[in-house]
């Protein structure tokens, strides 16, 4: 069993689910509790395959973010290193990390100049016009506060440097900050819809979307009564965490 893990489609066409990072509960916390591991399933043949993580065990995080240009390269950043034991301080992960998925032994992490955004983890990316990667939300991977949604970094990677973007809310100042939320790119290539997100106390359910033109957000007026999500995967809202009860 395997939790705050990344999942991704790459591969050849898009045929295999990657998993990479995560916490698998140990009963021994000495050996530490991050898998050392990554996981592809493939769609055509019905079967898994193992492969053990480089050397330098950079991909060994949680509720890091993942966003996969069209040529099968996925970025991976952010999240954080627990260290073995849930009574270790979390390490933040500040490396961008490539894997290609066709050829996955081709991995590399990729050197960074230049400003930087602070750690966070639980966060989301999506990448417009192939190649900028735009990060929304999270959690600071400092203070544990959930990120604005006016704090907006974008990592090129054609250059491999960042870039700070300040975002504009709505009129209602919204929306609020959060992590955990579900957001994607639409047909247009230059909007992002969010939906859902926690911000440590409150699990929300509206929709906003994020002009990446004019880094305006809007947040849509919607009459569905969905309950609000976090930790969702996409906007076909099918499950989810519901962080409001407590066993």
């Amino acid at each position: 069993m395997v939790y705050s893990h990344i999942a991704f489609a790459g591969g050849s066409d898009n045929r295999q689910m990657l998993i990479v990072g995560g916490v698998t509960p140990r009963p021994d916390p000495s050996i530490g509790d991050q898998e050392p591991v990554a996981f592809s399933y493939n769609c055509d043949t019905g079967q898994w395959h193992q492969h053990d993580l480089p050397p330098e065990n950079h991909l060994s995080r949680q509720a890091a973010a993942c966003a996969v240009a069209s040529h099968g390269i996925a970025y991976i950043w952010g999240g954080k290193h627990t260290n073995g034991g849930s009574t270790e301080k979390a390490q933040p992960a500040s490396d961008m990390y490539i894997i290609d998925t066709i050829n996955q032994t081709n991995s590399y992490s990729v050197p960074l100049t230049g400003p930087q955004p602070p750690f966070r983890y639980a966060h989301k990316q999506t990448i417009i016009d192939d190649h900028l990667i735009v990060v929304l939300g999270g959690f600071d991977g400092m203070s544990g506060n959930p990120v604005s949604m006016t704090d907006i970094w974008v990592f090129d990677t054609k250059t491999s440097l960042w870039l700070s973007v300040n975002a504009t809310l709505d009129s209602d100042n919204r929306p609020a900050n959060r992590s955990s939320h579900s957001q994607t790119l639409m047909p247009d290539g230059v909007s992002i819809i969010m939906y859902g997100g926690y911000d440590g106390y409150h699990v929300y359910n509206d929709v906003s979307v994020l002009d990446t033109q004019t880094w305006a957000w809007t947040v849509k007026n919607t009459n569905a009564a969905v309950q609000g999500r976090a930790d969702v995967s996409n906007l076909v809202v099918t499950g989810g965490t519901d962080k409001r009860i407590t066993v």
